[in-house]
C-alpha cells in the first residue's frame, strides 16, 4: 500500500511578510485517556471537535511567554512508515508543593495531549492552536532540576512522544470554522465550577 502522493502545491513564501515565532505561555493539557475519540472529529489533520469522557476536564498550564518556544516536531524515517516525534518543554518558575506534585504526577507515566497557542495565526486564525501528541500522547522524557535554578527555572521538564508511540503528522491544527468558535470549543473543555478532588 502506498500512503504517499503529492496532492497540492504551495506558496511557501511571501515577499515582505514574516511569520511570528513562538507561543503564548499558556498550554491546555488533556489526559490522553480521557478523550472520547468516537465523538471527537479529525479531518485532514485538523481537529474540529474535542469531546472528553463524562466528568473529565482539561487543565491549564500557565507560564512565561518564550518558555515554550522550543516546542516542535522531528521527522523520523522508518522502515515501513515515517513518523514525527512531538516535544513540548514545560518550565516551572515556582517552588511549591503544588508544583512538585504536578511534576511527580506527570513523571508517573501520565500521557497527555498539549495544545499550544501560537503567535502565528494563519490567515483567519486556523493555525493559532495546535495539538501535540493527539495520536499517541506525550510523556515526560526529561527532567533535570537543580537548586541552581538557571534562568529562574525551578523544574524543567519535557513532554515528548515515546520511541514506540510517535505521531503520524506534524502537530494537528485545532480549528472550528472561525477563531471565536474554536476558542468557545476549547473553553468548553474546562469545568464551569471548581471540581472537587477525587
Amino acid at each position: 500500500m502506498n500512503c504517499s502522493e503529492l496532492t497540492a502545491g504551495l506558496i511557501a513564501a511571501q515577499c515582505g511578510q514574516l511569520e511570528t515565532a513562538g507561543a503564548s505561555g499558556e498550554v491546555i493539557l488533556i489526559d490522553f485517556n480521557t478523550v472520547d475519540r468516537a465523538d471527537s472529529t479529525v479531518t485532514n489533520n485538523i481537529i474540529s471537535a474535542i469531546e472528553l469522557l463524562t466528568g473529565k476536564y482539561a487543565y491549564k498550564f500557565e507560564t512565561f511567554d518564550r518558555s515554550l518556544d522550543e516546542a516542535g516536531a522531528t521527522f523520523a524515517r522508518g522502515t515501513y512508515r515515517n513518523t514525527f516525534t512531538h516535544s513540548v518543554p514545560l518550565r516551572i518558575f515556582v517552588k511549591t508543593e503544588g508544583a512538585k506534585a504536578f511534576v511527580n504526577n506527570l513523571a508517573s507515566g501520565v500521557k497527555v495531549i498539549a495544545i499550544l497557542k501560537n503567535k502565528a495565526t494563519g490567515v483567519a486564525g486556523e493555525v493559532k492552536y495546535e495539538a501535540y501528541g493527539w495520536d499517541n500522547g506525550l510523556e515526560v522524557s526529561e527532567s533535570a532540576p537543580t537548586i541552581a535554578m538557571a534562568d529562574g527555572v525551578v523544574y524543567p521538564l519535557t513532554l515528548a512522544s515515546t520511541d514506540t508511540a510517535q505521531e503520524g503528522s506534524l502537530p494537528k491544527s485545532v480549528w472550528v470554522s472561525t477563531l471565536a468558535a474554536t476558542e468557545t470549543m476549547l473553553a468548553g473543555l474546562f469545568p464551569t465550577a471548581p471540581v472537587e478532588p477525587d
